[in-house]
């Protein structure tokens, strides 16, 4: 059987301009107004393919429609051996016209790894885009229109999040795992917030992290460390401030502040596993 040679329902370019119009509007007319954050990676780790390093220092505003209208789907709240794990699960639309506005030539379709943030009365509506389906509305008029995106509640590892947005940084600042440094011989104030470093200048640094808070005038509260603050590599610097201070004592990175479920050092002081001759298992002889 041969279709009628005198209509091509699927290679009409005014037609989908058309239909992709209609569903921008309607995304438009139902959309939540959403905070797109792309994933900086710095530097890729070759056999595990994750970024260590990745930073959320940018946004852009998106329109997105939350299809998830029943609730939150996925294997919600589950408590697993290693303590609650949360697997909220939402799908989100994007227009794919609206996406190409919105981005031009900086990112050619949404990204796994990316952040959403929807600014609702939960501070906590921040999700990772897990997987991005092209092809959800299937060659409607013979082409897609939007991306539908597949997020998961995101799972904060203690990243580099500094995007502009107060309430999203704040709360992200809340539940960032800082640790303590010991410092003598204090000229200036560092500035909450600021990097502090060690060696000639902040782009050269041996070390960094940001500076929280002073919680004497010799010890002092900081996180996103990178690299470990040793005694023999220098002085500590502020980038802008200009204080500096002497570090009296290694830092000890086992011994984390304002997390609950950070017992590494618990783990570390005290005997996990018996590798006495009783154990029948230890390879002690």
């Amino acid at each position: 059987m041969v279709s009628n040679k005198y209509f091509n329902l699927y290679n009409q370019k005014q037609e989908q301009k058309l239909v992709q119009e209609l569903v921008e509007e309607a995304v438009k007319i139902h959309a939540v107004d959403a905070v797109y954050i792309p994933r900086t990676k710095e530097k890729i780790d070759p056999i595990f393919r994750e970024d260590p390093l990745a930073y959320f220092n940018d946004y852009h505003y998106i329109d997105v429609y939350v299809k998830s209208v029943d609730g939150f789907e996925g294997d919600g709240s589950v408590f697993r051996k290693f303590g609650l794990d949360i697997k909220s699960q939402i799908t989100l639309s994007i227009s794919r016209s609206s996406f190409f506005k919105t981005f031009g030539l900086e990112l050619s379709r949404p990204r796994e790894g990316d952040l959403i943030y929807l600014p609702m009365s939960n501070a906590t509506a921040l999700f990772e885009i897990r997987f991005v389906n092209e092809q959800s509305i299937f060659y409607n008029l013979g082409e897609f229109y939007v991306y539908d995106l597949q997020c998961e509640q995101f799972a904060f590892q203690d990243e580099s999040i500094a995007t502009g947005i107060k309430d999203l940084d704040e709360n992200i600042s809340d539940d960032s795992q800082t640790l303590l440094l010991d410092i003598a011989g204090l000229t200036g104030t560092f500035s909450p917030g600021e990097y502090i470093y060690q060696g000639e200048t902040l782009l050269s640094s041996v070390s960094r992290a940001r500076f929280i808070e002073y919680i004497t005038t010799t010890q002092i509260k900081i996180k996103d460390l990178y690299n470990n603050f040793e005694i023999t590599s220098g002085v500590l610097k502020g980038s802008l401030s200009n204080a500096q201070a002497t570090l009296t004592e290694n830092i000890d990175i086992l011994n984390i502040q304002d997390d609950f479920g950070a017992k590494n050092k618990d783990f570390n002081d005290f005997v996990v596993i018996d590798f006495t001759e009783s154990n029948p298992f230890s390879e002690d002889e």
